[in-house]
């Protein structure tokens, strides 16, 4: 219903704070702020208290909200999920693969994509109606709720996570352009249980998927170089999105620009992949396009699922090299801070995820050391 400013007549001695003519709970503030006028109607609920309580309210209400628009809060502009988003998406780096997914998990799971029908009309596709609701009325049981509709659709722990990947730094960029005061999901976690790959006899199953992707691919270089570099540490994305004009065959070094942290980060170049590169005809954008797109290729399932029958490793992937990687290079004690400079990490404590340490052998080790004090002690 439209505002009706008959309706409302000045408080008196409260400059800027008028009240409605029939209901003493309902006021109406209206002020200029640097030549730009705000109005914002206030309804007290509260049922009991005198005409002098309303209005005390109304006033010390009327002063914060002058305030926030003082302090440059934009709450008056009523701006939705789906045009913040919209702000915040023009802030990042599209050609970043991480932004790429980030606009794809919003226009899945919160917000909605616009389309044309076959008719030419625009159309708008809502997973949630979440998108549409103003930023300052979005509260925390908002994004449980979705949480929980994902949860019981038996959406991974995962996937549930990338939702509060994508909101919460969101919702940060509209704390720090006063578009909120702060973010309403700050406190909701989601715990993912630990998928972490045992890896056990690590040298013995490196070497093993070493030699199968040697004999297996000997005379495709295309798919021997791709799965080769699983065993340099590097992810599945930043591989596919790898360019020949970042690979330095004279001094032996190649450069990931991608990287899920952020970083561009030089690695040296394998001599048992740089053969296979050299052996490769196209040289120019991605090592690995697609042969039919030309762009990056969409999934490597059909190669995979081959090599894991001619290794016989029913669970090797990519990303389970990384871990079979570092668990070796451990077992040929290999410091902590190193194997996380290998996957690319910032943090070493990210190591953990992807070795699994050999208690036996460690073992072993602890006890020929203690023997060792002991000799010489008693001796």
């Amino acid at each position: 219903m439209a505002l009706n400013l008959n309706d409302y007549i000045p408080v008196k001695n409260v400059l800027n704070l008028k009240i409605h003519k029939k209901d003493n709970n309902k006021f109406l503030f209206d002020f200029r702020y640097e030549g730009k006028r705000y109005r914002k109607t206030y309804c007290i609920k509260a049922s009991s208290w005198t005409k002098l309580d309303y209005v005390k309210d109304a006033k010390r209400a009327l002063e914060k909200y002058k305030e926030d628009i003082e302090s440059g809060y934009n709450s008056n502009t009523h701006i939705k999920l789906n045009k913040l988003f919209d702000f915040y998406y023009e802030t990042l780096d599209s050609s970043k693969e991480w932004t790429i997914k980030k606009k794809y998990i919003y226009e899945t799971y919160i917000g909605y994509t616009s389309e044309k029908n076959d008719k030419g009309r625009i159309i708008d596709k809502k997973p949630t109606t979440l998108g549409n609701k103003q930023i300052e009325k979005i509260r925390e049981m908002d994004i449980r709720k979705i949480l929980t509709n994902m949860s019981k659709r038996n959406l991974s722990p995962r996937t549930r996570k990338s939702i509060l990947e994508v909101l919460k730094p969101l919702f940060t960029f509209a704390v720090k352009n006063k578009y909120l005061k702060e973010n309403p999901i700050s406190d909701i976690t989601i715990k993912i249980p630990s998928q972490k790959k045992i890896v056990t006899e690590a040298t013995e199953l490196f070497n093993k998927v070493y030699t199968g992707i040697i004999s297996y691919y000997h005379n495709e270089p295309f798919y021997q170089a791709l799965f080769l570099f699983g065993f340099t540490g590097r992810r599945k994305s930043e591989i596919l999105n790898l360019k020949w004009e970042n690979i330095d065959f004279i001094h032996d070094y190649y450069w990931i620009v991608d990287t899920k942290n952020g970083d561009k980060q030089k690695y040296p170049l394998p001599i048992y992949i740089k053969h296979p590169l050299l052996k490769m005809k196209d040289t120019k954008g991605l090592v690995f396009k697609s042969p039919i797109t030309g762009g990056v290729i969409s999934n490597i399932d059909r190669q995979m699922r081959q090599l894991k029958k001619y290794t016989e490793i029913s669970n090797l992937s990519l990303h389970y090299m990384r871990n079979i990687l570092v668990s070796m290079l451990a077992e040929q004690q290999t410091e902590a801070i190193t194997l996380s400079g290998i996957l690319g990490h910032k943090d070493v404590n990210t190591i953990n995820k992807y070795l699994s340490v050999n208690h036996y052998k460690s073992g072993k080790i602890g006890l020929e050391k203690i023997d060792f004090i002991l000799d010489t002690e008693i001796l």
